[in-house]
Protein backbone atom coordinates (compact mmCIF):
# COMPACT_ATOMS: atom_id res chain seq x y z
CA UNK A 1 0.00 0.00 0.00
CA UNK A 2 1.26 3.47 -0.86
CA UNK A 3 1.95 6.12 1.77
CA UNK A 4 -0.49 9.01 1.43
CA UNK A 5 0.29 12.61 2.30
CA UNK A 6 -1.43 14.28 5.26
CA UNK A 7 -3.57 16.56 3.05
CA UNK A 8 -4.81 13.57 1.03
CA UNK A 9 -5.68 11.62 4.19
CA UNK A 10 -7.41 14.69 5.64
CA UNK A 11 -9.44 15.24 2.46
CA UNK A 12 -10.79 11.71 2.31
CA UNK A 13 -11.32 11.45 6.06
CA UNK A 14 -13.41 14.65 5.91
CA UNK A 15 -15.39 13.24 2.98
CA UNK A 16 -16.10 10.06 4.97
CA UNK A 17 -17.25 12.15 7.95
CA UNK A 18 -19.53 14.15 5.62
CA UNK A 19 -21.04 10.92 4.32
CA UNK A 20 -21.74 9.66 7.83
CA UNK A 21 -23.21 13.07 8.71
CA UNK A 22 -25.82 12.62 5.97
CA UNK A 23 -27.72 10.46 8.43
CA UNK A 24 -27.46 12.95 11.31
CA UNK A 25 -31.23 13.69 11.18
CA UNK A 26 -31.84 10.16 12.41
CA UNK A 27 -30.01 11.05 15.63
CA UNK A 28 -30.66 14.77 16.08
CA UNK A 29 -34.24 15.67 15.30
CA UNK A 30 -33.46 19.23 14.31
CA UNK A 31 -34.08 21.15 11.08
CA UNK A 32 -30.37 22.00 11.05
CA UNK A 33 -29.27 18.35 11.12
CA UNK A 34 -29.91 17.93 7.39
CA UNK A 35 -27.05 20.28 6.57
CA UNK A 36 -24.45 18.99 9.04
CA UNK A 37 -22.64 17.19 6.21
CA UNK A 38 -21.81 20.53 4.58
CA UNK A 39 -19.16 21.51 7.19
CA UNK A 40 -16.92 18.42 6.80
CA UNK A 41 -17.43 18.61 3.04
CA UNK A 42 -16.18 22.22 3.10
CA UNK A 43 -13.05 21.02 4.91
CA UNK A 44 -12.56 18.28 2.30
CA UNK A 45 -13.06 20.79 -0.51
CA UNK A 46 -10.58 23.30 0.92
CA UNK A 47 -7.87 20.77 1.76
CA UNK A 48 -8.50 18.88 -1.49
CA UNK A 49 -7.86 22.04 -3.49
CA UNK A 50 -4.68 22.74 -1.53
CA UNK A 51 -3.52 19.18 -2.21
CA UNK A 52 -4.26 19.49 -5.93
CA UNK A 53 -6.98 16.83 -5.84
CA UNK A 54 -9.64 19.25 -7.12
CA UNK A 55 -8.90 21.94 -9.71
CA UNK A 56 -11.01 24.61 -11.41
CA UNK A 57 -12.77 22.29 -13.92
CA UNK A 58 -13.74 20.05 -10.99
CA UNK A 59 -15.20 23.02 -9.11
CA UNK A 60 -17.23 23.98 -12.17
CA UNK A 61 -18.48 20.40 -12.53
CA UNK A 62 -19.52 20.33 -8.86
CA UNK A 63 -21.40 23.64 -9.22
CA UNK A 64 -23.26 22.33 -12.27
CA UNK A 65 -24.03 19.05 -10.50
CA UNK A 66 -25.40 20.83 -7.41
CA UNK A 67 -27.57 23.10 -9.57
CA UNK A 68 -28.88 20.26 -11.74
CA UNK A 69 -29.58 18.08 -8.71
CA UNK A 70 -31.51 20.75 -6.85
CA UNK A 71 -33.50 21.89 -9.90
CA UNK A 72 -34.18 18.31 -10.96
CA UNK A 73 -35.57 17.49 -7.55
CA UNK A 74 -37.49 20.67 -6.69
CA UNK A 75 -38.72 22.02 -10.03
CA UNK A 76 -42.26 21.12 -11.15
CA UNK A 77 -42.71 18.57 -13.93
CA UNK A 78 -41.81 20.05 -17.27
CA UNK A 79 -38.96 20.77 -19.64
CA UNK A 80 -36.71 22.46 -17.10
CA UNK A 81 -36.95 19.55 -14.67
CA UNK A 82 -36.38 17.02 -17.42
CA UNK A 83 -33.32 18.90 -18.67
CA UNK A 84 -31.90 19.19 -15.13
CA UNK A 85 -32.37 15.46 -14.46
CA UNK A 86 -30.77 14.56 -17.80
CA UNK A 87 -27.82 16.83 -17.02
CA UNK A 88 -27.51 15.32 -13.54
CA UNK A 89 -27.45 11.78 -14.95
CA UNK A 90 -24.95 12.75 -17.66
CA UNK A 91 -22.62 14.25 -15.07
CA UNK A 92 -23.10 11.21 -12.85
CA UNK A 93 -22.04 8.94 -15.71
CA UNK A 94 -19.00 11.11 -16.42
CA UNK A 95 -17.93 11.15 -12.77
CA UNK A 96 -18.43 7.40 -12.36
CA UNK A 97 -16.28 6.76 -15.42
CA UNK A 98 -13.69 9.38 -14.37
CA UNK A 99 -14.32 11.27 -17.61
CA UNK A 100 -14.93 14.68 -16.00
CA UNK A 101 -11.73 16.76 -15.75
CA UNK A 102 -10.64 18.55 -12.60
CA UNK A 103 -10.22 15.60 -10.24
CA UNK A 104 -6.96 13.80 -9.38
CA UNK A 105 -7.66 10.41 -7.79
CA UNK A 106 -4.62 9.28 -5.76
CA UNK A 107 -3.59 5.64 -5.67
CA UNK A 108 -4.08 3.69 -2.47
CA UNK A 109 -2.75 0.36 -3.80
CA UNK A 110 -0.47 0.25 -6.82
CA UNK A 111 0.04 -2.74 -9.11
CA UNK A 112 -0.07 -5.40 -6.38
CA UNK A 113 -0.39 -9.08 -7.33
CA UNK A 114 -2.34 -10.79 -4.55
CA UNK A 115 -1.66 -14.31 -5.91
CA UNK A 116 0.74 -15.64 -8.54
CA UNK A 117 -2.11 -16.29 -11.00
CA UNK A 118 -4.07 -13.09 -10.32
CA UNK A 119 -4.10 -9.89 -12.31
CA UNK A 120 -2.14 -6.95 -10.87
CA UNK A 121 -4.41 -4.80 -8.71
CA UNK A 122 -4.48 -1.02 -8.43
CA UNK A 123 -6.98 0.81 -6.19
CA UNK A 124 -7.66 4.54 -6.39
CA UNK A 125 -9.29 6.82 -3.86
CA UNK A 126 -12.01 8.25 -6.07
CA UNK A 127 -12.70 11.84 -5.10
CA UNK A 128 -14.93 12.40 -8.14
CA UNK A 129 -17.18 9.46 -7.28
CA UNK A 130 -17.15 10.41 -3.58
CA UNK A 131 -18.39 13.93 -4.34
CA UNK A 132 -21.06 12.48 -6.64
CA UNK A 133 -22.37 10.09 -3.99
CA UNK A 134 -22.39 12.79 -1.34
CA UNK A 135 -24.34 15.25 -3.49
CA UNK A 136 -26.87 12.71 -4.73
CA UNK A 137 -27.70 11.45 -1.24
CA UNK A 138 -27.58 14.89 0.37
CA UNK A 139 -29.46 16.88 -2.28
CA UNK A 140 -31.58 14.51 -4.39
CA UNK A 141 -34.56 13.06 -2.50
CA UNK A 142 -32.71 13.17 0.84
CA UNK A 143 -35.77 11.90 2.71
CA UNK A 144 -35.62 8.71 0.62
CA UNK A 145 -31.91 8.36 1.37
CA UNK A 146 -32.67 8.59 5.10
CA UNK A 147 -35.44 5.99 4.98
CA UNK A 148 -35.07 3.27 7.60
CA UNK A 149 -35.45 -0.42 6.85
CA UNK A 150 -38.66 -1.92 8.28
CA UNK A 151 -38.55 -4.15 11.35
CA UNK A 152 -37.52 -7.68 10.51
CA UNK A 153 -35.71 -6.58 7.35
CA UNK A 154 -32.34 -7.83 8.62
CA UNK A 155 -33.47 -11.45 8.55
CA UNK A 156 -35.07 -11.03 5.13
CA UNK A 157 -31.92 -9.44 3.74
CA UNK A 158 -29.54 -11.97 5.29
CA UNK A 159 -30.84 -15.03 3.46
CA UNK A 160 -31.29 -13.10 0.22
CA UNK A 161 -27.75 -11.79 0.42
CA UNK A 162 -26.41 -15.29 1.09
CA UNK A 163 -28.12 -16.57 -2.08
CA UNK A 164 -26.91 -13.57 -4.09
CA UNK A 165 -23.32 -13.94 -2.89
CA UNK A 166 -23.33 -17.68 -3.61
CA UNK A 167 -24.78 -17.16 -7.09
CA UNK A 168 -22.41 -14.33 -8.06
CA UNK A 169 -19.26 -16.05 -6.83
CA UNK A 170 -20.31 -19.42 -8.32
CA UNK A 171 -20.81 -17.74 -11.69
CA UNK A 172 -17.50 -15.92 -11.27
CA UNK A 173 -15.66 -19.21 -10.74
CA UNK A 174 -17.63 -21.01 -13.49
CA UNK A 175 -16.74 -18.25 -15.96
CA UNK A 176 -13.05 -18.73 -15.18
CA UNK A 177 -12.85 -15.24 -13.78
CA UNK A 178 -11.67 -16.33 -10.31
CA UNK A 179 -10.86 -19.36 -8.16
CA UNK A 180 -10.98 -20.15 -4.46
CA UNK A 181 -8.07 -18.23 -2.95
CA UNK A 182 -8.46 -17.31 0.76
CA UNK A 183 -6.15 -14.55 2.04
CA UNK A 184 -5.97 -11.51 4.30
CA UNK A 185 -3.94 -8.67 2.77
CA UNK A 186 -2.12 -6.43 5.21
CA UNK A 187 -3.97 -3.42 3.80
CA UNK A 188 -7.48 -4.86 4.18
CA UNK A 189 -8.67 -2.15 6.63
CA UNK A 190 -7.96 0.95 4.47
CA UNK A 191 -9.19 -1.01 1.45
CA UNK A 192 -12.48 -1.73 3.24
CA UNK A 193 -12.95 1.92 4.21
CA UNK A 194 -12.25 2.99 0.63
CA UNK A 195 -14.62 0.36 -0.75
CA UNK A 196 -17.42 1.39 1.61
CA UNK A 197 -17.22 5.17 1.27
CA UNK A 198 -15.64 5.85 -2.11
CA UNK A 199 -16.85 2.94 -4.25
CA UNK A 200 -20.00 1.25 -2.91
CA UNK A 201 -21.69 4.39 -1.55
CA UNK A 202 -21.44 6.50 -4.72
CA UNK A 203 -22.34 3.59 -7.01
CA UNK A 204 -25.39 2.70 -4.93
CA UNK A 205 -26.33 6.38 -4.74
CA UNK A 206 -26.50 6.45 -8.54
CA UNK A 207 -27.93 3.06 -9.44
CA UNK A 208 -30.19 2.29 -6.50
CA UNK A 209 -31.07 5.69 -4.99
CA UNK A 210 -31.43 7.71 -8.19
CA UNK A 211 -32.09 5.19 -10.99
CA UNK A 212 -33.99 2.40 -9.22
CA UNK A 213 -35.70 4.61 -6.67
CA UNK A 214 -36.55 7.26 -9.23
CA UNK A 215 -37.89 4.76 -11.77
CA UNK A 216 -40.03 3.02 -9.16
CA UNK A 217 -41.49 6.35 -8.05
CA UNK A 218 -42.15 7.41 -11.65
CA UNK A 219 -43.68 4.09 -12.79
CA UNK A 220 -45.90 3.72 -9.76
CA UNK A 221 -46.29 1.44 -6.72
CA UNK A 222 -46.84 -1.84 -8.57
CA UNK A 223 -44.90 -5.09 -8.61
CA UNK A 224 -44.20 -4.67 -12.31
CA UNK A 225 -42.76 -1.21 -11.67
CA UNK A 226 -40.68 -2.55 -8.81
CA UNK A 227 -39.10 -5.30 -10.94
CA UNK A 228 -38.63 -3.02 -13.94
CA UNK A 229 -36.72 -0.59 -11.75
CA UNK A 230 -34.56 -3.38 -10.24
CA UNK A 231 -33.54 -4.82 -13.62
CA UNK A 232 -33.08 -1.47 -15.37
CA UNK A 233 -30.74 -0.23 -12.63
CA UNK A 234 -28.88 -3.57 -12.62
CA UNK A 235 -28.37 -3.46 -16.39
CA UNK A 236 -26.96 0.07 -16.22
CA UNK A 237 -24.77 -0.96 -13.28
CA UNK A 238 -23.41 -3.86 -15.34
CA UNK A 239 -22.71 -1.64 -18.36
CA UNK A 240 -20.79 0.79 -16.17
CA UNK A 241 -18.21 -2.00 -15.71
CA UNK A 242 -17.66 -2.50 -19.45
CA UNK A 243 -13.97 -1.61 -19.11
CA UNK A 244 -13.50 -5.02 -17.46
CA UNK A 245 -14.93 -6.89 -20.46
CA UNK A 246 -18.32 -8.45 -21.20
CA UNK A 247 -17.93 -11.29 -18.71
CA UNK A 248 -17.43 -8.69 -16.01
CA UNK A 249 -20.48 -6.78 -17.28
CA UNK A 250 -22.59 -9.92 -16.93
CA UNK A 251 -21.31 -10.67 -13.44
CA UNK A 252 -21.80 -7.06 -12.33
CA UNK A 253 -25.36 -7.14 -13.70
CA UNK A 254 -26.19 -10.21 -11.62
CA UNK A 255 -24.67 -8.53 -8.57
CA UNK A 256 -26.66 -5.40 -9.40
CA UNK A 257 -29.89 -7.41 -9.37
CA UNK A 258 -28.90 -8.60 -5.90
CA UNK A 259 -28.23 -5.12 -4.58
CA UNK A 260 -31.48 -3.99 -6.18
CA UNK A 261 -33.41 -6.72 -4.39
CA UNK A 262 -31.89 -5.67 -1.08
CA UNK A 263 -32.91 -2.08 -1.77
CA UNK A 264 -36.41 -3.08 -2.90
CA UNK A 265 -37.02 -5.24 0.18
CA UNK A 266 -35.70 -2.72 2.72
CA UNK A 267 -36.15 0.66 1.04
CA UNK A 268 -32.81 1.48 2.67
CA UNK A 269 -29.85 2.74 0.66
CA UNK A 270 -27.64 1.85 3.64
CA UNK A 271 -28.61 -1.81 3.26
CA UNK A 272 -27.69 -1.72 -0.43
CA UNK A 273 -24.35 -0.04 0.31
CA UNK A 274 -23.52 -2.65 2.96
CA UNK A 275 -24.52 -5.52 0.64
CA UNK A 276 -22.30 -4.12 -2.12
CA UNK A 277 -19.38 -3.72 0.28
CA UNK A 278 -19.88 -7.18 1.77
CA UNK A 279 -19.89 -8.97 -1.59
CA UNK A 280 -16.74 -7.19 -2.76
CA UNK A 281 -15.10 -8.02 0.58
CA UNK A 282 -15.96 -11.71 0.22
CA UNK A 283 -14.42 -11.60 -3.25
CA UNK A 284 -11.22 -10.05 -1.91
CA UNK A 285 -10.83 -12.39 1.07
CA UNK A 286 -11.79 -15.73 -0.48
CA UNK A 287 -11.33 -15.60 -4.26
CA UNK A 288 -8.84 -14.45 -6.88
CA UNK A 289 -8.77 -10.66 -6.78
CA UNK A 290 -9.43 -8.72 -8.86
CA UNK A 291 -9.48 -11.66 -11.31
CA UNK A 292 -7.38 -14.47 -12.67
CA UNK A 293 -4.65 -13.37 -15.07
CA UNK A 294 -5.60 -13.90 -18.70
Amino acid sequence: MLTLSAPVVTTFAALAVAMVALWAPRVWFSPHARSLWVAPFAVALLVGQMAGLITTPGLVAMFVLITATRVGYHAPDGGLRGFALALMLALAAGLLLHAVPGFDNPRLIDNVRLSPDSQPYTKYLNIDKAVLGLFLLGLHAPERALRRAPKGAAAAVTWRFAIIALAVMALTVAAGYARWDPKLPAWWAPWLASMLFFTALPEEAVFRHVVQGGLHTWLGPTQQARWTAVFAAAALFGLSHVAGGWVYVALATVAGVGYGLVYAVTGSIVAAILAHTALNTLHLLFFSYPALAR
